[in-house]
């Protein structure tokens, strides 16, 4: 089978695992989940359909059925699903007014049910909070009007995205094999080198990664001090002699995100930093062995911060953020930090997380190892490994 046919294969199984994952936790909170995507995105939308809107695109997912509505210009969008017979009625549109009278006729028939839609609190469900004040007020209105039971997605998006089909996760698991391909790729060709600009190994790393998917997010290119910068802006600085740099990047592949970070130093290490990075990878491997399902959010965090101490760096002025994050569709997916900020939650089973201590002395430099895990009921998926020493080119 060809390359493109078995991810396509590939992605309609991650697909079809969450339809039929979103209908059974639809059991409990309604009848029916509307997304809607208004050009700038939700994520919901990719999660769903795979596919991310540049215009207008909303799903609306019952029991037994699946209605899209995309804009004439998207239409091929969402061929795929058709041809897998996972949508059940597409309704093409041309320009707002039609796509809200596509709406009303299937609303039309809702009356009396309980319909989910991403206007969520934004400080507690994020991830379904999309809708603007203009188009929930709107959409309110026509539930109204047909007398729909129309409330938040929040705890149903929560519940459903948090944990991973299985084929998500083998899916991430192959997000984050390409990402480290990839990275040795550019290091065996020597594209870390001095003379050479912060964006212009950026813009090599997005040449590479655009050969098997997406950005997960903007590449974080830093180098020298502005290693000291969690979310440096990648500039023009151009690489020195015995420099330091990192690089943090991930790819979406088949709507999963990895998330990986390396340290490098352009020539040889000194002490000082040598020291530094013993202490963030010894602070991440032992944070990664505590983790386990049922234990605190809080506690690979406040494992990683006592190797700090233990190894003579103060944690609370030079590990400046969480330990880790949730991965999915979005790269800071659904679920809690690993933070000492979070509070009575315990971690689940079947979540994937980046684990990611740093050190960040400011005008100086920083280090950041990160990697990216999956936590199963019995044991813990560690997808890549970074390596026992800085990466000397």
């Amino acid at each position: 089978m060809r390359s493109l046919e078995k991810e396509n294969k590939l992605l309609m199984n991650v697909l079809k695992s969450r339809i039929s994952k979103a209908r059974e936790t639809l059991d409990k909170y309604g009848d029916a989940w509307l997304v809607l995507s208004i050009g700038t995105g939700d994520s919901n939308i990719d999660y769903l359909l795979g596919v991310h809107a540049h215009g207008l695109m909303g799903a609306l997912l019952f029991h037994d059925e699946l209605h899209v509505f995309v804009g004439r210009l998207e239409r091929s969008f969402i061929q795929h699903l058709e041809e897998e017979g996972l949508i059940t009625e597409t309704h093409v549109f041309y320009g707002y007014s039609e796509f809200e009278s596509k709406l009303r006729s299937v609303l039309r028939e809702c009356s009396g049910k309980r319909i989910l839609a991403n206007f969520s609190s934004l400080e507690l469900y994020p991830h379904a909070s999309s809708l603007s004040y203009s188009v929930a007020s709107r959409l309110k209105h026509l539930a109204e009007s047909y007398e729909i039971d129309i409330r938040p997605s929040g705890r149903f998006v929560y519940e459903l995205r948090q944990k991973k089909t299985p084929e998500e996760l083998a899916v991430l698991e192959k997000s984050v094999s390409i990402a480290i391909t990839m990275l040795d790729s550019i290091i065996g060709d020597s594209v870390i080198r001095p003379g050479i600009t912060e964006r212009e190994i950026a813009a090599r790393m997005y040449g590479e990664l655009y050969k098997y998917g997406d950005p997960a997010f903007e590449i974080i290119v830093a180098s020298g001090p502005n290693t000291a910068n969690p979310h440096h802006i990648t500039s023009r600085r151009k690489i020195r002699n015995n420099d330091v740099v990192y690089i943090d990047f991930g790819i979406k592949y088949l709507t999963m995100c990895s998330d990986i970070t390396r340290f490098f130093v352009v020539g040889s290490a000194s002490k000082e930093i040598q020291d530094a990075y013993e202490a963030v990878f010894e602070a991440q491997n032992r944070s990664i062995e505590a983790l386990r399902v049922g234990i605190p959010f809080s506690e690979p965090d406040k494992v990683a911060r006592e190797v700090f101490k233990e190894m003579g760096y103060d944690p609370e002025k030079h590990f400046i953020h969480s330990l880790g994050h949730a991965l999915g569709v979005d790269v800071h997916d659904v679920g809690p930090p690993f933070s000492q900020r979070v509070k009575k939650k315990m971690i689940p089973e079947n979540v994937a997380y980046t684990v990611e201590p740093a050190l960040y002395f400011e005008g100086k430099f920083g280090i950041r190892l990160e990697d990216d895990v999956i936590i199963a009921k019995k044991t813990v998926k560690r997808l890549a490994k970074s390596p026992e020493e800085p990466i000397c080119l």
